[in-house]
């Protein structure tokens, strides 16, 4: 995997210092994200994760999909209750930064994801789109959101994580508006002050904390909303 040679990150950086936010089209090599969403599309061993109750659950993908009816009925309820005034979400995910540092059993397309994203090319980019020069990792998951997947309001600050940005490398192709799934930043009255499309092969960058969200997707979006996202973080992997 290869970053766009065309990029101008000097003017990349003076946009994100100014907004705090940036979207930037044409991230990589369109082959490269097309392969990269093949697979994740294809990898069996996807995770559903949502809020409830509180907590945080991560369970099988195609469990999940194989439960009876009445019983993701009841699981779905719980989780809307917590999101109706609280932080919640579900979707869909691959822990893939995870496998990669455990050495667990990772296709080679994904493992060279995280290794791009890692690497010396990707990191220096970063470092001098945000201003911040002791980024020295981007952990990652690969998400889902398919109909009925949200994100509820929340800023990503965690005492002890580091984030000095968050990113979203878009990999959806044909999405339509009426499909939701908007990447959702907030004024101080909650107002949508800026709204990001899952434009195919583009990245999003921001600044932690934010408040954002991602909206909820329609019942009837005709594809999965796919990408890959984590955090620019500085210090040392956990």
């Amino acid at each position: 995997m290869k970053l766009n040679p065309s990029l101008d990150a000097p003017a990349l950086g003076e946009q994100y210092r100014r907004d705090g936010r940036i979207s930037i089209p044409g991230i990589l090599r369109e082959k490269d994200a097309r392969n990269l969403r093949e697979a994740i599309e294809k990898e069996p061993r996807r995770n559903l994760v949502f809020h409830a109750n509180g907590r945080h659950f991560d369970i099988d993908g195609a469990g999940w999909r194989e439960l009876d009816a009445e019983k993701k009925r009841t699981t779905e309820q719980i989780i809307h209750t917590e999101a109706r005034t609280g932080f919640s979400y579900a979707y869909e995910n691959l822990p893939i930064y995870d496998r990669w540092r455990q050495k667990s059993e990772l296709g080679e397309v994904l493992r060279s994801a995280v290794e791009f994203l890692n690497g010396k090319a990707f990191l220096g980019m970063m470092r001098e789109v945000t201003g911040f020069d002791d980024i020295a990792f981007a952990d990652a998951q690969a998400t889902l959101y398919g109909p009925g997947h949200f994100l509820t309001v929340h800023d990503d600050a965690v005492v002890g994580k580091y984030r000095r940005a968050a990113y979203v490398l878009n990999l959806t192709e044909g999405w339509r508006q009426d499909w939701g799934g908007y990447l959702n930043f907030f004024d101080k009255d909650g107002n949508i002050e800026k709204a990001y499309k899952p434009a195919f092969n583009a990245l999003n960058i921001f600044s932690v904390p934010s408040p954002h969200s991602v909206g909820l997707v329609a019942p009837f979006a005709g594809t999965l909303r796919c990408s890959i996202t984590g955090w620019l973080r500085s210090g040392a992997p956990e």
